[in-house]
């Protein structure tokens, strides 16, 4: 996979930026949330998860979630009440109508699937900000298998994860409805605090082969080269 910056986002990291998540709610990120230096940022603390939106894309920078086996094996069930989240400005939510007539899945960034311990848990992990524009062969394909494969591991004894998604989003990146942008990548980091291990994916938003999700496993690297940011795993 060729290596490319996006400039675009101007996510210039700083040491020195103090990220609202590690204040309100370093719960979803044991070692702190990439610290991004964006004026567009809202930063969001949910009941399950922790978001770093960006107003200008519409979608979030990152989310940050604590995955456990009571996330993952309690009682509430799917009920896509997809919707716009109140807690974000309004010039800079997305909305329903972003996605109406475009070939393009509502893709959650942290899953329903890691949001079963009750039915609020479940119902915040459909606001529009947790989700991203996203082509629906790889939402309901590939990506849906690594959400698959990630809580089956989460089910292993004596296990701790927590897992950075997000969108990556090129200069000339697809915007949707009124703005809504289309990430040309998206990634996922999954860290077994235990252990210390931690794995990796980025993939093009593009329509893949299920079989295929092995050779999308990368290195932290090559995430940080394709974002701009720093991730803080506690190596």
């Amino acid at each position: 996979m060729k290596k490319i910056i996006f400039l675009s986002i101007l996510l210039a990291f700083s040491n020195a930026f103090a990220n609202p998540i590690d204040d309100k709610c370093p719960q979803f990120i044991p070692y702190g949330a990439p610290a991004i230096n964006l004026k567009t940022s809202v930063y969001l603390c949910k009941t399950n998860y922790a978001i770093n939106y960006d107003t200008t894309t519409k979608t979030a920078v990152y989310v940050v979630e604590h995955v456990t086996k009571a996330a993952i094996t309690g009682p509430a069930k799917r009920k896509d009440d997809f919707r716009p989240d109140p807690a974000i400005p309004v010039a800079g939510q997305s909305q329903l109508s972003d996605y109406a007539g475009f070939p393009y899945d509502r893709g959650h960034l942290v899953p329903a699937g890691d949001n079963t311990q009750n039915d609020l848990i479940m119902s915040e992990s459909f606001f529009l900000s947790n989700m991203v524009p996203q082509v629906p062969n790889n939402n309901r394909g590939i990506w849906k298998q690594l959400e698959t494969w990630e809580r089956q591991w989460a089910m292993q004894p004596g296990t701790d994860f927590y897992i950075i998604s997000g969108g990556i989003y090129g200069p000339t990146h697809k915007k949707i409805g009124n703005g809504l942008g289309v990430p040309d990548y998206i990634y996922k980091i999954i860290i077994e605090k235990n252990s210390k291990v931690v794995k990796a994916y980025l993939m093009p938003n593009a329509p893949l082969p299920v079989a295929d999700l092995p050779k999308y496993e990368t290195n932290i690297t090559t995430i940080e080269q394709y974002t701009g940011m720093k991730f803080n795993l506690g190596k």
